[in-house]
């Protein structure tokens, strides 16, 4: 297991001969891997553009929410080499989220897991499919790979549809790692992850006395050494997600949700999971279910139980619906998985999906820094010295911009954590977090 590596850099007087370096289109910075990290580095580009490299950068353009694409022109930094077909220093940021493997394999030049992402490609020269800058694909040299944990704790295994009830022909794989060897390793910012649930998951709770607690009677509500001030309430959603329910849910042992007791309504409890590959299963798989006194994570897709999804979105979407009907999808009793910010309450992909506590919080900035909210990773960046000095550099640059805590995006801030300031974390993927100080603490609280 690589050791957690935090770096800061700034151009050196050797950076800047780049300047005289043109070309004549613009210049390309493409990162590629996680899909956690998909909505994040698509607001980090334009956030990245505008105030390190002194551009002026478009709003991201995004496909499918697995590719995105921003311009940045009449950049002032000289990192930035001049397009000679502007005479101006232009910039061509890229960002797909496929799974956290696809990251450190493509920037390392190994083949996808899924050939489909190459399809056409240079694999030898690291190509992948990118988004162009419009609504067409095309064969791109990664310069950055990125995934939610390091590559050598890429070790799950899956075997399922690849789109989960939705489909998509048979997929399985079996990781032993990803070697990144010889690739330049850097950590940048923290990964919040949750759980979000279908609606009709509904189970009765107190609304008086012991508020919040699971009942089927009054009087289990009532507070020591009071009787008769407890009010079991009716049926709701519900609203928070004990480590121990999700162990047993996400290992397979609960077929219905009222085997977790009597207070929730009857229904098949319905498991969705990314396919092994994905940095979030990992973080699952480590992080919750089977550090030292877990269980096993489901490995297997069982029809109507337990389903395996490509990319969070997938996810997302096979935790939507209004009916137990398959394949297209729409689950009543669904659970799963995803990078804390998932967009919910989307028309046709997450509006009957809801965002769950994990005992007791929310995976919110101030709870992950403060050890309050343990289901979250470091989030890993690959570059390789192969790709040569003038994208490394830009590289370099990008991860020494995100690794201040002042320049999270502001659409993230709720949710991300820069490394630096997280007063607790863990030193690997596979330890619990610990008392870090937070060197850099600008948050309040």
């Amino acid at each position: 297991m690589k050791k957690q590596i935090k770096v800061s850099m700034t151009a050196t007087a050797a950076l800047l001969a780049l300047a005289g370096i043109a070309q004549a289109a613009p210049a390309e910075l493409n990162i590629y891997g996680a899909s956690a990290q998909y909505l994040y580095w698509n607001a980090q580009a334009q956030n990245y553009a505008q105030g390190r490299l002194g551009c002026t950068a478009t709003a991201p353009v995004n496909n499918g929410g697995k590719h995105g694409f921003v311009s940045a022109t009449n950049c002032t930094s000289t990192l930035v080499p001049v397009n000679v077909a502007t005479g101006k220093r232009d910039l061509d940021i890229r960002y797909s989220g496929i799974a956290s493997a696809e990251g450190p394999l493509s920037v390392s030049r190994q083949a996808p897991l899924d050939a489909a992402l190459a399809s056409g490609c240079n694999v030898a020269n690291g190509e992948r499919k990118m988004y162009a800058s419009t609504s067409t694909t095309v064969c791109k040299q990664v310069h950055i790979g990125t995934s939610d944990v390091a590559g050598e704790s890429l070790v799950q295994s899956s075997l399922g549809q690849l789109y989960g009830p939705k489909g998509g022909g048979s997929f399985s794989v079996a990781l032993s790692g990803v070697d990144t060897t010889g690739m330049t390793p850097y950590n940048t910012v923290v990964v919040p992850f949750g759980f979000f649930v279908n609606s009709a998951v509904t189970a009765k709770s107190c609304s008086a006395g012991l508020t919040g607690n699971y009942c089927t009677a009054n009087s289990q509500c009532d507070t020591a050494p009071s009787a008769g001030n407890g009010v079991c309430g009716a049926p709701a959603t519900i609203t928070n997600i004990s480590r121990e329910e999700a162990t047993l849910i996400f290992s397979g042992y609960v077929a219905d949700w009222s085997d977790l007791g009597a207070y929730f309504t009857a229904q098949p409890a319905i498991a969705c999971l990314r396919h092994a590959g994905s940095g979030t299963h990992s973080a699952l798989d480590l992080t919750v279910m089977n550090s030292g006194w877990g269980s096993n994570t489901a490995v297997e897709e069982v029809p109507g139980q337990i389903w395996f999804n490509q990319g969070s979105g997938d996810e997302i979407k096979c935790v939507n619906g209004a009916t137990t009907a398959t394949p297209n999808g729409s689950l009543i009793g669904a659970i799963g998985y995803a990078d804390a910010d998932q967009p919910i309450g989307v028309a046709n992909t997450s509006q009957n999906v809801k965002q769950l506590k994990y005992n007791g919080y929310y995976p919110t900035r101030s709870a992950v820094r403060n050890g309050q909210y343990e289901f979250y990773t470091n989030a890993w960046l690959y570059s390789n010295p192969a790709n040569g000095a003038t994208v490394n550099a830009l590289a370099a640059s990008l991860v020494d911009f995100a690794q201040q805590p002042a320049n999270v995006p502001a659409s993230k801030a709720n949710y991300w954590a820069a490394v630096a300031e997280m007063k607790y974390n863990r030193g690997a993927d596979v330890t619990y977090p610990g008392f870090f100080g937070g060197a850099s603490d600008p948050q309040t609280p």
